[in-house]
């Protein structure tokens, strides 16, 4: 697909240039051209920047990145790749079922559009300080752009390990960045959002309008997390405390109602994607349409399995998690149609799913109003749990994890030890069911491989489900291997073998 557009603009741009006869238009001054050296020679220019940098985080097309949130789904027990037509986003398939390769078009245009998002927030980090506008604003325009250089660079680590650190913007002559450390990209994610912490604000100290933009909380936040991916447990226990006590956030919004498009920027949103609809841009998330349903207007990606199902029983989460093949929804579908001749389990899931009215009326795919949320206030106090128990502190641990069972009505937890482990361990799986965090969840907390043979196990031997029993997935994992996806092997190439490539690709 993306081969597909490259390939038109080297079409156009060869007619351009051997179309012109004998005047040579190259050696014309270029009229209106935008460079970084012109640009940021206003305030308005500088936040222009700013907002490109949040923009590319969810760009234009579907495929660029939105369809890459769903691979935390797919690449563990809960999901499927969905769709079962056999040619439909093949390499997608290939992720789901442990059939990686370092050629896979999805791990390219991961790496390709995160490192752009960190391409934009180096040139705002480096010209917004010369710039003309005024100390605040430089402050808070340099905090918001590291705060979304952390994000991506933790993106990339999570995914790949060592990555090359790029931090300035890049000329002709500077050569190749080959990996650094994971440690390295970590400690510069660390710095990022200490920074950020310290030059962004309070959510309720936003206006109106800028609400969605980085907040101190959300800084907070993901360093909490970063440090508890690194088992950094007392310095992570600072900064979810943090996050806590300064009482921003709350679990107050019914759970039903956390993903619900009526809902943007709920009282338990730390940060997440702004989506809207608009008649001439392309400013909606794609992720309603690629999930659901194909008899429902959707494209059938990232299906809910039976084991996540089961796992969920007498769970009230459950009902707010999986659309079954005929359940009720609502008025216009009293029988749901999850299309099971092109659904590999005759689910959907629900937190995407909009209704007729909810629709945008024309190119949903590009233009759906959903916010994606990527941090929300449960995901933190179910981190701070973990840390606490790390940090031998129980009580803490248990109030975490218990304000977060409260919400949905479930009695208390009382345990210790590694039961009490377990049991935020579960938690996370109920509450954040395919939110794009279980393989990420899995691999961290070292139970990848445990879980992906239990659920291949399941599914061929013990599985009695009418609709994904019996599918193969989990044949092909790797232990040691398939923790960390392939570097892409045009980066590789493209660097002359300098990057190298992660072990077992």
């Amino acid at each position: 697909m993306i081969i597909k557009t490259k390939a038109v603009c080297f079409t156009i741009l060869s007619l351009l240039l051997f179309s012109v006869g004998c005047e040579d238009f190259l050696d014309k001054p270029i009229q209106g051209f935008q460079v970084s050296a012109n640009y940021f020679a206003t305030e308005e220019e500088c936040e222009r920047a700013v907002f490109g940098c949040y923009e590319s985080l969810s760009p234009d097309d579907w495929w660029q990145m939105d369809f890459f949130w769903m691979v935390g789904d797919v690449c563990s027990d809960e999901a499927f790749k969905g769709n079962s037509i056999e040619g439909d986003q093949r390499d997608f398939g290939n992720l789901a079922n442990f059939n990686i390769h370092s050629n896979n078009e999805w791990l390219e245009f991961k790496w390709l559009y995160t490192y752009a998002t960190i391409s934009r927030c180096n040139l705002v980090i480096e010209k917004v300080p010369d710039s003309p506008a005024s100390e605040e604003l430089k402050r808070l325009y340099v905090a918001e752009a590291k705060f979304l250089r952390a994000f991506s660079y933790f993106e990339l680590v999570k995914n790949f390990g060592g990555v090359p650190l790029v931090l300035k913007e890049i000329s002709a002559g500077d050569g190749v960045v080959t990996r650094s450390s994971e440690e390295e990209v970590y400690s510069q994610i660390e710095r990022d959002l200490q920074d950020a912490s310290a030059g962004l604000p309070l959510k309720s100290e936003q206006a109106a309008e800028d609400i969605g933009r980085a907040t101190k909380g959300a800084a907070q936040a993901f360093l909490a997390k970063a440090l508890a991916y690194q088992e950094k447990w007392t310095e992570a226990m600072v900064y979810s405390d943090s996050v806590m006590r300064s009482g921003e956030y709350t679990l107050s919004d019914p759970f039903g109602e956390i993903w619900s498009i009526h809902n943007p920027n709920g009282k338990g949103s730390i940060f997440e994607i702004q989506h809207s609809y608009d008649d001439v841009y392309y400013v909606g998330s794609a992720l309603p349409v690629l999930s659901r349903s194909r008899a429902d207007g959707g494209w059938g990606f990232g299906t809910p399995s039976s084991y996540l199902e089961k796992a969920m029983e007498g769970d009230p989460r459950l009902e707010w998690t999986i659309i079954r093949e005929g359940d009720y929804v609502d008025a216009d579908h009293p029988s749901y149609d999850t299309e099971l001749s092109m659904n590999e389990s005759g689910r959907i899931n629900r937190k995407y799913y909009l209704s007729y009215a909810e629709r945008p009326p024309k190119d949903e795919h590009l233009r759906s109003g959903l916010n994606h949320i990527l941090f929300r206030y449960a995901d933190l106090l179910l981190f701070h749990a973990e840390i606490a128990y790390h940090n031998n502190n129980d009580p803490d641990a248990l109030m975490a994890l218990n304000l977060v069972r409260q919400r949905v009505g479930l009695s208390p937890v009382n345990a210790a030890g590694t039961s009490l482990l377990n049991a935020i361990y579960k938690e996370r799986q109920m509450e954040l069911a395919m939110e794009g965090h279980r393989y990420y969840d899995l691999k961290r907390t070292g139970r990848l491989t445990q879980v992906i043979l239990d659920f291949h196990d399941y599914n061929m031997n013990r599985s009695t489900d009418p609709f994904d029993a019996g599918h193969s997935k989990g044949a092909l994992f790797r232990p040691g291997v398939h923790e960390l996806f392939p570097v892409p092997a045009s980066e590789i190439a493209l660097s002359e073998n300098q990057i190298q490539q992660n072990n077992g690709y």
